[in-house]
């Protein structure tokens, strides 16, 4: 009666180990799975990840403008712009998957603009430390040309 007793203690732990272990595994693949966001989730993220790019890129575009041609000044604005192409990387690795099906054209022409922008940014950090003259003017004036594309792109975004 009693080995009866304590097989039966045996067999309520471990299915409530089951149970428990069931529950634990559902909410590891909730975190961890890739949830397609709803049109709302997705429109929402993009405007909190543009808000930092934009963020970012004031500050770069104020670095380009204070820019005095110091060694630490070259440094810093080369560390800035290293960051942008990180941003886009990321953006399309954490929110590539998670695009619902009737937003994937406006993610697809948003990532096009984005990667304009890298082209501008990165004109930027070869051409502002050029010694100042006619070259560098007409180089910058190619990199603003550059930067507004890539903003009418992201504004043209439908």
């Amino acid at each position: 009666m009693e080995k009866k007793q304590i097989s039966k203690k045996w067999i309520i732990v471990v299915l409530i180990l089951a149970v428990i272990g069931s529950i634990g595994a559902i909410f590891f693949y909730e975190k961890t799975s890739t949830r397609v966001f709803t049109k709302s989730e997705y429109i929402k993220e993009v405007i909190v990840q543009n808000q930092d790019f934009e963020s970012a890129l004031d500050s770069f575009l104020d670095q380009v403008a204070s820019y005095n041609g110091s060694a630490s000044s070259t440094e810093k604005l080369e560390n800035t712009a290293s960051k942008f192409p990180e941003f886009v990387k990321d953006l399309e690795e954490k929110l590539g998957p998670r695009v619902p099906h009737e937003s994937k054209s406006h993610y697809t022409q948003m990532i096009s603009a984005y990667k304009i922008y890298l082209e501008a940014i990165d004109m930027y950090k070869r051409y502002v430390p050029k010694n100042p003259g006619d070259e560098r003017s007409a180089l910058i004036k190619e990199a603003d040309s550059k930067l507004a594309e890539a903003y009418e792109a992201m504004k043209n975004i439908k």
